[in-house]
């Protein structure tokens, strides 16, 4: 029972609604079918990005609170309030895709590095004579994105890719003029997500700490 909470907890798993319920409950069953995935994915607080390889910089007072290498090695990354030592903790790349070798996920990752840097050349280039020869199709899939009716939401399955990437990149761009198709508008997204979920956090502590002040004062 107390596992259960605290799995529930560490991954803000809910049921006060509907599809919340729904999710929670697709997401405990994946975890009870895939016993040897990690239960808890760190997210960095400055980038928001998925801490799933290398190392994560990690703070024993703050609640919640850990960085990835890059974000920890950069003076200007956003760290809050928190002025603390931080730990370093290593991730083990492995139990992320506990589906795929060390191999099939080293090329699955290339194969994302380069689809990314694709798109990125596309995006800026203005040349109807590219040398590359994979940018003319890339250009028709980003003006896919733009016109298409069905979007990613819809079923299309261009759209999902392009989406997939854009979001991908937008998790780790910091320019404040990226030329890439909605990449501000994805990261001022993910930042209103990130602000929501601190308050909801916040809501949680404090209901937490009102239950906990009843029961201390009651007994």
């Amino acid at each position: 029972r107390q596992c259960f909470l605290d799995l529930c907890r560490g991954n803000h798993y809910q049921f006060d609604e509907l599809r919340r319920a729904k999710h929670t409950s697709m997401m405990v069953l994946w975890h009870l079918q895939n016993r040897e995935a990690p239960k808890f994915v760190q997210q960095c607080f400055a980038c928001a990005r998925e801490i799933s390889s290398g190392v994560r910089h990690h703070c024993s007072v703050c609640p919640d609170f850990d960085l990835c290498h890059d974000c920890y090695r950069d003076p200007k990354a956003n760290r809050g309030q928190c002025n603390h030592t931080l730990e370093t903790i290593k991730v083990d790349a492995g139990e992320r895709n506990s589906g795929l070798t060390e191999e099939q996920r080293k090329e699955r990752e290339r194969n994302i590095k380069l689809h990314i840097a694709l798109i990125e050349h596309a995006s800026r280039c203005t040349s109807s004579k590219c040398t590359s020869t994979n940018c003319q199709k890339m250009k028709s899939y980003l003006k896919h994105g733009q016109v298409c009716k069905v979007k990613a939401s819809g079923g299309c399955k261009i759209c999902k890719r392009i989406w997939t990437l854009l979001r991908i990149h937008a998790q780790q761009c910091k320019s404040s003029s990226c030329p890439m198709p909605q990449c501000i508008a994805i990261r001022k997204r993910i930042r209103q997500l990130q602000v929501k979920q601190r308050a909801m956090d916040d809501r949680r502590r404090q209901e937490v700490n009102r239950h906990y002040r009843m029961g201390s004062s009651s007994s």
